[in-house]
């Protein structure tokens, strides 16, 4: 049976209020297939499976259409909708033991729909107790209540209790939340011969890892609206919006590399609500319940994009509109960019220094809120590129690309506009600040050169708000240091606050722990990731140690003798290398390489 969800819109009154759970939702559920819908707490995955049954609470308001096979059952009375639960549609709910009854047995229970519909009571025991067998819970664990069960067991007398009366469709709310890996190994496997078997099946989850190797398709929810369609497979190595990027690299994935990273900021919910105008009449908008929310004039409508307050690629015209899909491949993205933004190209940039050729004619891409990290021995290129991104270096050849605009050109004509979008951590920090400055003037520097702030007194606030950002002391005191005064961390992070004074867009770091203990560099690099996530910003990580690199990026490429020979996700550059090159930097950060001086003549 096929489900087909249109124009979904549901609240919930309270008073003049109402939390708007769903908003303008459309999704379709196939036989066969399965569908994940995942998306933070909040975010109204478990309002759509409640509607489906027909489970919403009275003070739920719905506008839009449920239909199944072509018959609409959203709005269907008790009666009706008692014909379809169970024998036609079924759900799992979340909580486990809470959704079961604490005085009866799990066998009871599981038997229960198969009374009612009318089998007989010994005849339901007796299916109740095989499909628990199937299901790995013995006849003496399915006489028990459900406190005598563990939650592997309980989940398991869930499932059976929604596949008692063979339902075509299956509406799986969480079911593997707070289970054992080999718990989670069981119910997935389950969930694979349901699929086989015909079923039609939304799985609603957090779990990305489930929702990857279960799902042919995924819809990524948020604040009741969905950001992108995507394939299952495609989860992990290419999302496309921004939301879906942020939700990947804050789950904990067996294979993945990084270190967690969060979404910035916080998502809060979406009110409903009246305001009574002189002629009696009401006007009724929606505005986000959060602490940087706008609320003038009594009201603040709905426009833009949802996601933008905590988006890494967010422009003007994203606070403007209803922002529809973008079709980008196999996937249909909510974003009025079409997707991740591309923030840098390179193409075909080469350069040489007298006879060296420093860097070969590369092709590159930074995408934009990733950490690309760029990794290869001492004299591969790295820094020339890193300089040549930065503006700092001008290419013998080749075309950069910075936000959609040809950046030879924007420097010629508007370098102004452009040189505070970029910021650069330069390699030895100590060389790279002037002896003759105080902390306060070496972070002040960009502001001054730019020309960004006259004002004093705002130059000073920005300058002690990016001491604060790097976690440095903003007392009058410290500020008049010199950098001989500072260690070699207190330095690096004078450094890093000279380079988001300007509040850039892409942050070049070259080295910037390379000069550092271990245990400062390891302070420093989780406060600089900490800032890539809260800033949204893009980030050039350059660095020789590819066991770094694996902490920090989404994205690696590796450079020798001028040319990037390979690029790919951290997890699959360091699990499957395809160069020489690439595995001989692997083995040497295991211990376990022979570095041979000839290798690149081989390559």
């Amino acid at each position: 049976m096929t489900i087909q969800i249109k124009d979904l819109t549901i609240s919930y009154q309270d008073h003049d209020h109402a939390l708007l759970a769903l908003d303008r939702l459309d999704l379709a559920l196939h036989p066969g297939k399965i569908t994940a819908l995942v998306g933070e707490s909040g975010s109204g995955k478990t309002t759509l499976g409640k509607a489906v049954m027909g489970l919403l609470p009275e003070n739920a308001r719905t506008k839009g259409s449920i239909s199944l096979d072509g018959t609409q059952i959203l709005g269907l009375d008790e009666p009706a909708m008692n014909q379809l639960r169970w024998s036609q549609v079924a759900m799992v709910f979340q909580n486990g033991a809470a959704s079961l009854n604490p005085v009866h047995s799990l066998a009871d229970q599981v038997a229960e729909p198969l009374i009612q519909k009318g089998t007989a009571r010994k005849k339901a025991m007796a299916a109740a107790r095989d499909l628990l067998g199937r299901m790995g819970i013995d006849a003496d664990q399915a006489g028990r209540y459900p406190h005598e069960l563990s939650g592997g067991q309980v989940q398991r007398g869930l499932l059976a209790m929604s596949l008692i009366l063979d339902p075509p469709v299956l509406l799986l709310d969480e079911p593997t939340a707070a289970l054992d890996a080999m718990t989670k190994v069981f119910i997935s496997r389950v969930i694979q011969d349901l699929r086989n078997a015909g079923k039609t099946i939304l799985l609603i989850t957090h779990d990305l890892d489930l929702a990857r190797n279960l799902a042919d398709a995924i819809a990524v929810l948020y604040l009741g609206r969905i950001m992108e369609y995507l394939p299952g497979t495609d989860l992990v190595d290419r999302p496309c919006h921004p939301y879906t990027l942020a939700l990947v690299r804050a789950f904990p994935f067996m294979d993945g590399m990084r270190d967690l990273g969060g979404i910035r900021g916080d998502a809060f919910y979406r009110m409903v609500h009246a305001h009574a105008r002189e002629n009696g009449r009401t006007h009724e908008h929606v505005h986000v319940a959060a602490p940087d929310a706008v609320h003038q004039g009594g009201h603040a409508p709905p426009r833009g994009c949802l996601f933008q307050p905590r988006c890494t690629q967010a422009v003007v015209e994203c606070s403007f509109g209803d922002i529809g899909f973008t079709a980008s491949d196999t996937h249909q993205v909510r974003c009025i960019r079409g997707g991740i933004a591309r923030i840098l190209s390179f193409e075909k940039v080469a350069k040489s220094f007298g006879k060296v050729k420093a860097l070969a004619p590369t092709d590159l891409t930074l995408m934009a809120g990733e950490v690309f990290c760029l990794v290869g021995e001492t004299g591969s290129g790295k820094t020339t590129l890193a300089s040549i991104a930065a503006g700092a270096v001008a290419p013998d050849q080749g075309r950069r690309i910075f936000q959609d605009r040809d950046m030879d050109t924007w420097m010629k004509t508007d370098f102004a506009s452009l040189a505070p979008k970029i910021g650069m951590i330069y390699q030895n920090p100590a060389e790279s600040v002037s002896h003759r400055f105080t902390v306060f003037d070496i972070v002040a520097e960009p502001l001054r050169i730019q020309k960004q702030e006259t004002d004093p007194e705002k130059m000073r606030a920005r300058v002690l708000a990016a001491l604060a950002d790097v976690r440095l002391s903003t007392a009058p005191e410290f500020l008049k240091r010199y950098s001989h005064e500072l260690n070699m961390g207190a330095i690096q992070r004078v450094c890093i606050a000279r380079a988001l004074v300007h509040a850039p867009d892409l942050l070049i770091a070259d080295e910037p722990t390379s000069s550092l203990d271990p245990s400062v560099q390891a302070k420093v690099l989780k406060m600089l990731l900490g800032l890539q996530i809260e800033k949204g910003l893009t980030m050039l990580f350059v660095t020789h140690d590819i066991g770094l690199a694996r902490k920090v990026a989404d994205r690696i490429g590796v450079m020798a003798e001028g040319t990037i020979i390979e690029t790919g996700p951290a997890a699959t550059i360091i699990n499957y290398p395809e160069q020489a090159c690439t595995k001989m930097l692997i083995n040497s950060a295991r211990g376990s390489g022979h570095p041979d001086p000839g290798i690149h003549s081989r390559l």
